[in-house]
């Protein structure tokens, strides 16, 4: 008997391609997921609304010159970190190159510069050397965070990681749970400038230290400072590409330009998903790296899900989006800043730098140089850059109308933090909130998915597997948090569940033996 669905699709029973798990979106998480799940055996399809894998991990090109859409940095990539045990997990470490940042950052204060260094001790040097009376609160502070990552990694690789939200048996976790940077860091250190200057790095996580977690801030901190900040030879595209190649050589099925309509449903949970083509995928298992409200909104159903789990969503704030310049230049490497991530702040206040994003007037810029690291992204003796600045989509009421205006704004940014680079553009790009949610599809184009505050991460966010059986959650709407470590970790997570391994241990050395 034929059936038609309440939007029309008419469908055979009998008639769908049948998989043991479908992943919505291939961006980080999903892709995680998705390679670790075909490396295990399991039959996966992913389904991607773009023309390429990635999500914020995408590349794009113009002309001669290659692009990364929004990832600059990301730790844990050699010697064992993260990255580099999933890459070898699933079969395609040798895809990926990585390179090693070193300074990690420099940050430019009023009348103030200094170059990061990764490594705890020698990060612990610099600033202390650069705020002699504040070494005692400085090294604590750090080490601290140190303490945190520790404890961190162990609790995320444990069997409390999916579902369970009890911290006890990691002390400074639950000490330090709600507290945000400040409220650690200020009793620490008293002095403003060199509170700031350890905290320039807050908008990798979007929010100031007045409201960013602090157990989200130094674990994503430590995984530069420790584990080594890395970029991907190639753009960040290449380590999405490795991830989709080990789906396909694992019998994983990864079709672009299909969106995904529908997570259909019957008395026993998931039952599979249908394509905006039309095409069902059956399927006991569906794995979304999509954006939560709409999962549970449009692709799902609300009706599906408990009014509690309904209400904890409601009350989750999004981060703010981005706006970013991608600029190539000729202007000679010597007369350009030589790092490559550098932060431009006009104020020692972050929470004022915050307010004026958020108010869509943006007083402060990241400028990344990826062709410092991998100079093969432009022809010889030419140069990207990549400004960035956080926005709401809110601020202004037609990003057609006002994209010109935020052009010139950065234009003169530019022409103040590098005398001369304006008048030799070769070629300049700008993309607004409004693009990061055409290319993700992400609410408002969130580029952290939540809000990273203290109510917002680890147990604070929906759980990978949400009440609903058969569905999960990876990238970051769910747990841990936002950024590429938290995203990638969440794919292992939503795979540990969905496998019944207990630890990642138990995953990873379930993979080797597969």
């Amino acid at each position: 008997m034929r059936t038609r669905d309440p939007r029309g699709t008419i469908a055979e029973p009998g008639d769908a391609d049948s998989y043991d798990v479908a992943v919505i979106g291939t961006g980080l998480g999903g892709l995680t997921t998705a390679a670790i799940l075909a490396r295990s055996g399991k039959r996966v399809f992913a389904a991607e609304r773009h023309d390429r894998v990635g999500g914020y991990a995408h590349s794009f090109r113009r002309g001669p010159y290659l692009f990364d859409a929004a990832v600059h940095l990301v730790g844990g990539c050699e010697n064992g970190g993260l990255i580099d045990l999933l890459l070898e997990s699933v079969g395609v470490r040798d895809r990926c190159e990585f390179a090693d940042v070193n300074p990690c950052y420099e940050a430019h204060f009023p009348g103030f510069s200094l170059s990061a260094p990764s490594g705890l001790d020698d990060l612990i040097e610099t600033y202390s050397h650069a705020f002699p009376t504040q070494g005692d609160g400085i090294a604590t502070f750090l080490r601290e965070c140190s303490s945190i990552r520790s404890e961190t990694r162990g609790m995320l690789s444990s069997d409390r990681a999916s579902g369970g939200d009890s911290l006890s048996e990691f002390p400074s976790l639950q000490r330090y749970r709600r507290r945000t940077v400040s409220q650690v860091l200020d009793p620490l250190v008293t002095d403003q400038r060199a509170r700031a200057a350890l905290t320039t790095l807050w908008p990798y996580v979007g929010l100031p230290p007045q409201r960013l977690s602090f157990l989200y801030w130094a674990s994503m901190l430590m995984s530069y400072i420790e584990d080594g900040a890395y970029y991907c030879k190639g753009t960040f595209q290449t380590l999405a590409s490795a991830l989709a190649d080990a789906v396909r050589e694992s019998g994983g099925t990864v079709a672009l330009r299909s969106p995904v309509r529908e997570v259909t449903t019957d008395a026993s949970g998931v039952s599979g998903i249908i394509l905006e083509n039309g095409e069902r995928i059956a399927t006991r298992t569906v794995v979304s790296n999509a954006d939560a409200q709409q999962t549970v909104q449009q692709l799902v159903g609300p009706e599906h899900f408990s009014s509690r789990f309904r209400r904890s969503l409601r009350r989750m704030k999004p981060s703010l989006s981005a706006l970013v310049a991608y600029i190539a230049t000729d202007l000679p490497r010597d007369r350009l800043p030589q790092a490559h991530e550098t932060f431009y702040f006009d104020t020692w206040d972050h929470q004022a730098s915050y307010d004026a994003s958020a108010a869509g007037r943006p007083s402060w810029y990241t400028l990344t140089i990826p062709t410092a690291v991998d100079p093969g992204l432009a022809p010889a003796g030419e140069s990207l850059l990549v400004f960035t600045t956080l926005l709401p989509f809110d601020a202004v009421s037609n990003w057609r109308d006002a994209k010109a205006d935020y052009t010139d704004r950065i234009t003169a940014a530019i022409d103040e933090r590098i005398p001369g680079l304006s008048s030799r553009v070769k070629v300049m790009e700008v993309g607004t909130p409004k693009t990061m949610r055409r290319y993700t599809s992400n609410y408002d184009g969130a580029i952290y998915g939540w809000e990273l505050s203290p109510s917002q991460t680890g147990p604070g966010r929906p759980a990978v597997d949400p009440p609903l059986p058969g569905l999960y959650l990876a990238g970051h709407w769910t747990r841990p948090g936002g950024g590429v470590y938290g995203v990638v970790t969440s794919g292992v997570m939503a795979a540990r569940a969905i496998l019944g391994h207990e630890t990642d241990e138990a995953l990873w050395n379930s993979l080797r033996r597969a």
